[in-house]
């Protein structure tokens, strides 16, 4: 037979007692809980301080370069436009002589024309007043042709490869925007292979979206180290490479096209690796 031990009830003042500590315990509790969320938390905000503080240095030094690239790179075309005028105005060259320094004037003007236009029309888009674009059915065919041809002509050291369907469906884009696109990327193709070598630009109906075309642009130049591909597009980006020391821009290309792109309804994204070269894809609504 089991003996079972009957307690006496827990005294009064003892339950208060415990209560009491119970309640304090749990107290202590909460309080450690909230204490270490604090502290969290102010680590959590230390860091996005710092972070914040980090990035509003780069921009400043950004700013700052910019400032000096924009400077320099004025500088250059005027420098060479008020040579070779002055030089045409104080002693008048042979026909030949003159066709060649104002060949050279007209080239340095166009260039200060592009600087000039990039600079307004990225802050015309920072603005929100971008000029309004006309997306309409647009053939990729013959705006492609067109910019190989007259990049090919500006660059003998680059083979520019052409890679299209014969069926490619007509995109919605507007036709100026989509070739100053094109024209940037090519240029920027180029100019980051200095060894020379292929340019290939295709086109195809995405197999992820059967609904738009993909549109790339690719090298095989010094590519995009990993740590600079999230940020290529941002204004004033400039990778440093010693391969393309002697490139000049002032960082503003790809920011423009990426602003010119998703204006229209498009989206863009690169692939790069270091030594090997740069992929950039426009994805582009079918008409």
């Amino acid at each position: 037979m089991l003996a079972v031990e009957r307690r006496g009830e827990f005294p009064r003042e003892l339950r208060a007692t415990a209560e009491t500590l119970g309640l304090h315990l749990a107290l202590a509790i909460d309080n450690a809980c909230l204490a270490e969320r604090q502290r969290r938390f102010a680590d959590e905000l230390e860091g996005k301080v710092a972070a914040a503080t980090r990035r509003l240095r780069e921009l400043d030094r950004a700013k700052s370069d910019f400032v000096s690239i924009v400077s320099h790179e004025l500088r250059t075309p005027l420098t060479s436009i008020q040579g070779f005028s002055e030089l045409l105005l104080s002693r008048p060259p042979s026909a030949e002589g003159a066709r060649r320094w104002l060949e050279l004037i007209h080239r340095e003007a166009e260039r200060l024309g592009r600087i000039v236009a990039d600079l307004l029309d990225l802050s015309r888009i920072e603005r929100g007043g971008e000029r309004a674009l006309g997306p309409a059915p647009l053939a990729l065919g013959p705006l492609i042709d067109a910019n190989v041809e007259l990049l090919a002509s500006q660059s003998a050291a680059h083979t520019i490869e052409r890679d299209l369907p014969d069926a490619l469906p007509p995109v919605v884009a507007d036709h100026d925007a989509l070739d100053r696109v094109l024209k940037n990327l090519l240029a920027n193709a180029i100019k980051y292979s200095p060894g020379g070598g292929p340019v290939r630009v295709w086109a195809r109906v995405s197999a992820e979206e059967p609904g738009r075309v993909e549109l790339g642009v690719e090298d095989r130049g010094v590519g995009i180290p990993a740590a600079s591909v999230s940020r290529i597009f941002e204004k004033y980006c400039r990778v440093p490479h010693p391969d393309t020391a002697h490139v000049r821009g002032l960082g503003l290309g790809l920011a423009l096209v990426k602003s010119l792109v998703e204006a229209q309804g498009g989206r863009i994204r690169v692939e790069s690796q270091v030594g090997r070269g740069s992929r950039f894809v426009l994805s582009l609504p079918i008409a």
